[in-house]
């Protein structure tokens, strides 16, 4: 659960579409129209006041320093988005959201349709770490503990679990702010998170750095936060037409240099970025790795928000006492501004010639000017959206490296109107048959 510095309680309400406001309460959405008056209760004080005023004037205004304010703020398309991951189940549960796009990838063959298997953190009661559960599916792999997620993934060839909200980050008027709290203990240095700012009409659904042993390389433009290696430091990347420039920042201090690192504890890193300056760091410990100018600035304003869980052979190599998997505790990711986009989940997590069928359903139609988005191996992979009568060639996001069947590819091509359901169809690639995998539906509110 967020602890909410004063100075975002006048965000607590927004101004909602059609002159409508909205407050969130516990995580649910509560929509008043202006000038309705509401009672506020809060560390036992109670006030009466208008929704307008409290949308004008911070709290402290109206109920003096100190207030302790539980409602919660980031609301309104275009002012900001905030995932708390509340729930408390009696066992870790596997989480998802229609808010949210999971993408879960393992290089190896023989983990197409089994989840190489792992301890995972919390015991089977949801008990807190040491204890830990085993996981052995892909379901398994983000679930839900104590009123936060984990992620969990333990591969030898090469796999990443990558995290999307629906929102992009907006920083065309002004910086946008990024955060999101995070453990911080390590059991590998093998085994790391990552954060992704791209370009919307850019975004590949696996991203990866270039010199790493698997999938494509970057994008065409990105920014690109990384913990890697054996100090825990973030180093910060701006790619443009595919070619990477690290910034200017304190990339040799590693956070257990100034904090214990826990995996029941989950500090706060924050991300502030406009098109000409970037800043990232811890900010409850005064702590900045980047906080550094963009030159020159970037030719993109809004960017896909993509935070990342690599595991590369976590045992292999093992610099500390012992080495295993680890898992990773997140919780209250926020953007702010932040503007809405569309995101339609399939129902079900592959398809391939082992399957009676060929046919993705989705969970809602197509709007307009929609994207079909999925990660694909094989070669000759290709799309039906009339039920099998044609087919067309699935269209590859632009990428540094040139094709290569025996790699899970990024897809991202246009989707007509009014389609709940799609087909797949290809052919084996040098390294396995072929396989889609995390199919979805974007499309831009713009």
């Amino acid at each position: 659960m967020r602890k909410f510095p004063r100075f975002l309680i006048f965000l607590g309400i927004a101004l909602g579409v059609a002159g409508v406001y909205q407050l969130i309460d516990q995580g649910k959405a509560q929509a008043f129209t202006p000038g309705e008056t509401l009672t506020l209760t809060s560390a036992g004080q109670t006030d009466m006041c208008s929704v307008d005023e409290i949308y004008t004037r911070p709290l402290e205004a109206l109920w003096g320093s100190g207030v302790n304010f539980n409602y919660l703020p980031l609301v309104k398309n275009g002012v900001g988005f905030w995932e708390s991951f509340d729930g408390s189940p009696d066992i870790p549960t596997p989480w998802s959201s229609p808010q949210w796009d999971v993408t879960i990838h393992s290089r190896d063959v023989s983990k197409f349709y089994t989840y190489n298997p792992m301890n995972a953190a919390h015991g089977t009661a949801c008990d807190s770490p040491p204890a830990t559960h085993a996981i052995s599916s892909y379901a398994d792999a983000v679930f839900n503990c104590k009123n936060h997620i984990m992620t969990g993934i333990n591969d030898v060839g090469y796999g990443v679990i990558y995290l999307t909200p629906d929102y992009l980050v907006d920083f065309s008027e002004k910086q946008a702010v990024v955060t999101f709290d995070v453990s911080t203990l390590r059991t590998s240095y093998r085994d790391w998170i990552d954060v992704w700012l791209t370009p919307y009409e850019n975004n590949l659904q696996l991203p990866l750095e270039d010199w790493l042993p698997d999938l494509s390389g970057e994008p065409s433009r990105a920014v690109h936060l990384s913990l890697f290696g054996s100090s825990s430091s973030f180093n910060a990347f701006v790619i443009r037409n595919f070619s990477t420039a690290q910034l200017d920042g304190l990339w040799w201090v590693s956070y257990d240099s100034f904090l214990e690192p826990s995996a029941t504890r989950r500090d706060t890193f924050e991300l502030r970025i406009s098109q000409n300056h970037l800043m990232f760091g811890m900010p409850d410990y005064n702590f900045w790795w980047v906080d550094t100018d963009i030159s020159p600035p970037l030719d993109w304003n809004k960017a896909v928000l993509q935070l990342g869980h690599h595991s590369y052979n976590p045992t292999k190599d093992c610099t500390l006492p012992t080495c295993f998997a680890n898992t990773w505790h997140w919780d209250n990711v926020t953007i702010d501004p932040a503007q809405k986009f569309t995101m339609i989940q399939a129902t079900q997590r592959y398809v391939d010639a082992t399957l009676p069928s060929n046919k993705v359903s989705f969970n809602s139609v197509s709007p307009s000017n929609a994207y079909l988005r999925f990660t694909a191996i094989g070669t000759n992979i290709q799309v039906s959206f009339d039920n099998g009568v044609t087919w067309v060639s699935a269209t590859r996001q632009a990428v540094a490296q040139p094709f290569d069947s025996g790699t899970f590819q990024s897809y991202w091509m246009p989707i007509p109107a009014g389609l709940s359901s799609v087909r797949f169809k290809g052919a084996n690639g040098w390294a396995s048959p072929w396989h889609v995998r995390d199919m979805s539906i974007w499309m831009s509110d713009e």
